[in-house]
């Protein structure tokens, strides 16, 4: 049932956004529904599960910090630019039903990815099982670790950018200070780490554990 309600949501979700999209004539809003689309999926899960549980919560809780962030950084960020050059060339690629090609391989194939990535948060709402071993409990407390690790090193590695570029004495130089010195994707290692979390603690969930 809640994969089903689910999959409705986030249809009906970035069919929004896309009419949003072609009121501004910019494709590039499909990258502010990507965070925003699993605090959706999230909270649908919570309001539509009968499943509630301390692991199910608690993936919505982390999720939805993470979404709100992304939708927030890159909203502000983008709401106002110029649409994004990989969109524009892709509109250039197509020539032809570009309004029906952008709906399709723009925001229902983003839908789809989403879906398919949720699925951890769907299925932490279809078990009722709870934290009953010592392993699980540890594979739980591991999990919100790794994904509060996760969410600094993205979180602060952007705020340190920002910082970085708003001073004028940077301009046209590599930020290599503070988390920049470790990886020059701090923002793809964050999100990998906090979504393995979410897998690792939805794990947590399984009888066999």
């Amino acid at each position: 049932m809640i994969f089903a309600v689910n999959a409705l949501v986030i249809l009906a979700f970035f069919t929004l956004f896309f009419i949003i999209a072609q009121i501004k004539k910019n494709n590039g809003i499909a990258d502010m529904a990507w965070g925003l689309g699993f605090v959706v999926v999230a909270a649908s899960s919570l309001i539509f599960s009968q499943n509630c549980n301390l692991l199910s919560i608690t993936i919505s809780i982390l999720v939805l910090i993470w979404g709100f962030r992304l939708f927030f950084y890159i909203g502000l960020r983008n709401w106002n630019k110029p649409e994004d050059y990989r969109y524009v060339q892709m509109k250039e690629k197509w020539q032809t039903y570009i309004v029906f090609k952008s709906y399709i391989y723009v925001f229902v194939l983003q839908g789809i990815l989403l879906y398919i990535i949720s699925l951890p948060i769907q299925l932490s709402y279809y078990t009722t099982i709870n934290i009953s071993s010592v392993f699980q409990f540890i594979l739980f407390i591991f999990g919100v670790a790794l994904w509060i690790f996760g969410f600094y090193f993205e979180a602060v590695g952007d705020a340190q950018l920002k910082k970085f570029k708003q001073d004028a004495a940077n301009k046209g130089k590599i930020m290599s200070s503070g988390l920049w010195k470790y990886t020059r994707h701090h923002n793809y290692f964050g999100e990998s780490m906090m979504w393995w979390a979410i897998w690792i603690i939805s794990m947590a969930s399984f009888a066999w554990l």
